[in-house]
């Protein structure tokens, strides 16, 4: 879990999440170089994106959220990641969006 700045959310999802504090966070999401552009990191996004819908059972948090190096930011937006209002390379998706994307209830 991570906390995130509320007002750095688009206007809706303040208004949706005005009393949440924390997200769940995917650190360090890589893949070796000799793997890159084989579709392993989108498979490696999508288990991560599982165990966090999981995790949300029991720890209720309504988005994931990612720290994007310089260069895989647009990775994290073909999945529906946006960026926050106030940080470029920090990166969210809501839970419910997830779990939409996923078929998971």
């Amino acid at each position: 879990m991570i906390p995130f700045n509320l007002d750095a959310l688009p206007e809706k999802l303040q208004k949706k999440h005005k009393n949440a504090q924390t997200g769940g966070l995917i650190a360090r999401l890589a893949v070796d170089k000799d793997y890159a552009r084989q579709g392993y990191g989108e498979w490696v996004l999508i288990d991560a994106l599982k165990k966090l819908c999981t995790a949300s059972k029991t720890v209720a948090f309504p988005l994931v959220i990612v720290d994007a190096k310089d260069g895989v930011i647009e990775f994290y937006q073909k999945f529906g990641f946006t960026p926050f209002l106030d940080t470029p390379n920090k990166l969210f998706i809501s839970m419910a969006d997830v779990r939409a994307s996923l078929k998971l209830q």
